[in-house]
């Protein structure tokens, strides 16, 4: 089993709320929107130091950012055989 952020509740809080990509970019020291904007939409990895922030920063709750997630595994595809 592994976590994966849940990157679309992260856009949908940010946007009800009418918090700007640069606000968040200035909150968690990256400069300019473009570095919020290519974690957010997945392209580079939240660190967790800034996952922490995030949640702060929109009243999120770990435990509903990050998902369960479960690999398929290739064992079962063997064994089938």
């Amino acid at each position: 089993m592994e976590y994966q952020v849940n990157l679309q509740m992260i856009r949908d809080a940010r946007n009800s709320q009418k918090i700007s990509m640069q606000h968040m970019a200035d909150c968690l020291n990256m400069g300019g929107k473009s570095n919020y904007f290519q974690r957010e939409k997945g392209t580079v990895p939240f660190k967790a130091t800034e996952l922490q922030q995030v949640e702060d920063i929109l009243g999120l709750k770990h435990q509903k950012i990050l998902v369960k997630t479960y690999r398929k595994s290739n064992f079962t595809k063997e064994a089938a055989k």
